[in-house]
């Protein structure tokens, strides 16, 4: 596999990470030539899309599904600087972030790899729901105001042919938004191969203010903006890691909030990692906000601009 960035094959070695719910380790490497990181073998497209066993459809964390729909309302918070117009969120889920643009007059596509995931936004959406890669959607050129990447671009074979697609897509004043974890941010460095965003297989690419930068630039864009503070994600890998390393499971939510309210009150692990987190949250969001102060948050968010 050939850098998503300058397509070299060169690589050192960087970390050996196991997927946090199989325990089969992945070989981590860095580009030598631009020094982007990737996950080095090629997961199969089952492995990709499944979650502690089962595949995910639609609604991963079924009893926190209202805290995440508050934090894709906070997305749409942040674009108040933007008029209502047509936007795309790639790789949208379950369609939660194109309910709350649509709630406030924007008109909305999106696009999903996984038909399963998918299946509740095609169901409040239609045909409106592109099923498999950017690249293949019938969709005219220059007709987006808004193109959103919200922690997807690590994820796909091919990051820079989203990106130029997108490019294709967005009008000249329109905007796209990119946000991706962060692998040179203080928790990464805290946790190393126990980080919880590396989340091998999934996650191909593992990209850090620079990287993401460049390739941006590559495919067209000029950098506006650039955020590293998420709470959305941010003080969550932090809690993760933290509880990781007081002797909790590496899978922490990810495993527990997947089961339904009933299930969950029956896990002991449940109860014991809920004694843990009133004492983590506070110092995590506190140590994350000082972390994003240096550039080294969990995750980075770009505003682009076609050039």
């Amino acid at each position: 596999m050939s850098c998503a960035i300058c397509e070299s094959v060169r690589t050192t070695p960087f970390l050996v990470v196991r997927d946090m719910y199989t325990g089969e380790p992945y070989r981590v490497v860095r580009c030598e030539c631009c020094g982007l990181i990737r996950t080095e073998q090629h997961p199969s497209s089952e492995a990709m899309y499944v979650y502690g066993g089962t595949a995910d459809a639609g609604s991963r964390f079924g009893s926190m599904q209202c805290l995440l729909r508050m934090f894709r309302r906070k997305r749409v918070r942040q674009l108040a600087g933007l008029r209502a117009g047509r936007a795309l969120d790639v790789g949208c889920g379950d369609g939660s972030f194109l309910d709350s643009l649509a709630e406030r007059g924007w008109d909305v596509y999106g696009t999903e790899l996984s038909e399963s995931i998918a299946e509740t936004a095609k169901r409040r959406f239609g045909d409106r729901i592109h099923i498999g890669k950017l690249d293949n959607a019938t969709l005219p050129e220059a007709s987006f105001d808004l193109v959103t990447f919200w922690h997807v671009l690590e994820h796909l074979d091919d990051p820079r042919s989203a990106l130029h697609h997108a490019r294709r897509l967005i009008r000249p004043d329109g905007t796209v938004i990119i946000a991706v974890p962060n692998i040179q941010s203080l928790q990464a460095q805290m946790f190393k191969q126990d980080w919880l965003h590396l989340d091998v297989p999934r996650h191909r690419w593992h990209f850090d203010p620079h990287t993401i930068t460049h390739l941006a630039q590559g495919c067209g864009f000029d950098v506006k903006h650039v955020r590293h503070f998420s709470l959305e994600h941010g003080p969550f890998g932090i809690v993760q890691g933290l509880a990781t390393k007081l002797g909790g499971e590496h899978v922490l939510f990810t495993r527990l909030l997947r089961l339904s309210p009933l299930r969950l009150i029956r896990d002991a692990s449940f109860w014991m990692h809920l004694l843990l987190v009133p004492f983590l949250i506070l110092p995590s969001v506190f140590v994350e906000a000082l972390a994003a102060m240096r550039g080294r948050g969990g995750c980075v968010v770009l505003v682009l601009k076609p050039k």
